[in-house]
């Protein structure tokens, strides 16, 4: 009896040294009560050794006992675990990493959020004002733990330079009112003795662009040209609704800007949209365009192919084409949609690797190189697609005689410094075969599709035909009075440089649900934040999705068969397999 209960006393005292030891270095506080359990197990070990010391005999020593062999073999074992488990802990610790499986990252910040976090360059704090009720629903207790899971992420990437607390406005009613709280559930930013109130609910979609606001103070205007059919700048669907909102949320103020009705573009305006127009500009809005790049503003265009719109003088001054042929890509679903597959090197594109985009109905655009100038292709295609010249057949197929094979460039970013020199108008490079007579007569998607006056000529492309002059050729349509030739366009810039961006569609930006997780918002809300602030911007990057809610409905005959299954059929069986197992070994 009396060796049962040592044995007994000395398991009891291994188990209390390993509790004192794993409150200790969990807890990271060896206090007190760690320390004393550890003490305690330690006394109780020793004790049962003596014991056992006073017990031995010549004849039977008690190492040799089979009890002792197996209570150091687990003993052993213990240690070891132990051991395995601090080095695994010390390791994460020092070391962390995480790993989000789910389909749109929900446990991972958008590198967006961590350029701005990395980017803080003092300390801020965000104040969640919500009640501190025990009765509150389960719906509202769920909201607060998951802004405390984001708001500690956040806290993660910046522990020093990220400070969050949650504070009851009834407790606190002094500080409700410095921060002019309304609601419960109102978020204030502090940042530098300046603050910044957000009503509209707490994520990650509204908190980063807020902390980028608040620490860069970026105030700028973007004007977008109306009055020749351009996208819509509101509505459900088909607008640039929903673009306009992020540029709006993170301090880019946009205006509607019809240049035949104010005959001037403002003094505050840092950048121009031009985005799908389908009537040509009239010579007095393409005068008031070119006066704007001479005092060093910046561009936006993104033009539809089979459109001419008469910018071509100002296109010949950064040496751009539009090959005007609609792009097709037969590894995608829908064919007249190409994707984007390469990204250029560039602030707007910079973190886009294996992020898909697509453009739907959209034209190639190629630059010649000048001096001076600084070109990026931004967007690119796969080898599979072309731009097709006959849309009219009934099958579409790569005709290497005539269609272009790509990778075709559908974007790029244009950099102009203001010493660069005159840029002579080239003819573009043709990138189809030689001309054949088949393709001498252009057919009825091909004509209108260039950017380029059409010549009387049977010549297939009048931008490809070198031309003993270098005039420009009148324009496309007798609405539009003869722009400025390209001479007259040459860059007089006064700033440091002019910065363009040029993308061959304008369809990639509106607010489509194909495009919820896509990077299309993205590359144009980061072309106009580049052309603002150049580069110098943590903002430029992927911006954060909003959670889709996907939701398994089932019918109630359904949701019956689960609940059966589920608490009757699978307990039985369980029961079951076991009676079954304990007869047979009865």
């Amino acid at each position: 009896m009396g060796s049962k209960v040592i044995n007994l006393l000395s398991w009891f005292s291994v188990a209390l040294m390993v509790a004192g030891f794993s409150a200790g270095f969990v807890s990271g506080q060896w206090f007190s009560l760690p320390l004393g359990v550890m003490l305690s197990g330690v006394v109780l070990l020793g004790i049962s050794l003596m014991w056992r010391w006073q017990r031995l005999s010549p004849s039977n020593q008690w190492w040799q006992w089979r009890s002792t062999q197996s209570g150091t073999n687990a003993l052993v074992a213990t240690l070891a675990v132990l051991v395995i488990l601090g080095l695994v802990n010390f390791i994460v610790v020092r070391y962390p990493y995480r790993a989000d499986f789910t389909e749109q990252k929900t446990y991972s910040l958008a590198p967006q959020t961590l350029n701005v976090l990395s980017a803080l360059p003092k300390p801020v704090e965000v104040l969640v004002f919500i009640g501190n009720d025990p009765s509150a629903s389960d719906s509202q207790s769920q909201i607060v733990l998951q802004n405390q899971l984001l708001l500690k992420e956040y806290q993660r990437q910046q522990p020093d330079k990220f400070k969050f607390r949650f504070i009851d406005p009834q407790a606190e009613p002094g500080l409700a009112r410095k921060h002019n709280i309304r609601n419960l559930g109102d978020i204030s930013l502090v940042y530098d003795q300046r603050m910044k109130l957000l009503s509209s609910g707490l994520s990650e979609v509204t908190l980063t662009p807020a902390i980028a606001l608040l620490t860069n103070e970026r105030k700028a205007t973007a004007y977008v040209i109306q009055g020749h059919n351009e996208v819509p700048l509101s509505g459900f669907t088909e607008s640039l609704a929903g673009a306009i909102n992020q540029l709006k949320m993170e301090g880019i103020t946009v205006e509607p800007l019809n240049l035949s009705l104010q005959q001037q573009i403002p003094d505050d305006a840092d950048v121009l949209v031009i985005a799908g127009p389908k009537l040509p500009l009239l010579e007095a809005e393409v005068t008031l365009i070119r006066d704007f790049l001479k005092e060093g503003g910046n561009l936006f265009l993104m033009l539809d192919p089979e459109v001419d719109v008469g910018l071509k003088p100002i296109l010949e001054v950064m040496g751009a084409t539009l090959d005007g042929r609609l792009i097709v890509d037969p590894k995608h679903a829908r064919l007249a949609w190409p994707a984007a597959l390469t990204y250029g090197e560039h602030p707007i594109t910079e973190s886009f690797s294996q992020k898909l985009s697509f453009f739907p109905f959209a034209q190639a655009v190629d630059v010649q190189e000048q001096p001076g100038q600084l070109v990026t292709p931004l967007l690119q295609t796969s080898e599979a697609s072309w731009a097709e010249t006959d849309l009219t057949g009934q099958q579409i197929q790569l005709d290497q005689g005539r269609d272009r094979k790509g990778p075709l460039t559908i974007g790029v970013a244009i950099k102009r410094s203001i010493s660069a020199p005159p840029a002579k108008t080239k003819p573009a490079p043709q990138h189809s075969a030689s001309p054949s007579p088949s393709s001498s007569s252009p057919t009825p998607t091909a004509s209108p599709a260039t950017e380029s006056a059409p010549s009387s000529s049977a010549t297939p492309n009048t931008e490809a035909a070198p031309s003993p002059s270098l005039a420009p050729t009148p324009p496309l349509s007798t609405e539009s009075v003869s722009p400025p030739t390209a001479e007259s366009l040459q860059p007089e810039i006064k700033g440091e440089a002019a910065r363009v961006v040029i993308i061959g569609d304008s369809d990639f930006a509106k607010d489509d649900p194909y495009f919820e997780q896509t990077v299309n918002r993205d590359i144009f809300v980061n072309s106009v934040s580049w052309l603002i602030m150049d580069g110098d911007d943590p903002t430029l990057s992927i911006r954060p999705k909003r959670v889709i809610q996907r939701t398994l409905a089932i019918s109630d005959q359904m949701n019956m068969l689960l609940s059966v299954f589920g608490i009757v059929l699978l307990p039985l069986t369980a029961f079951a397999t076991a009676a079954a197992l304990w007869w047979q070994r009865r």
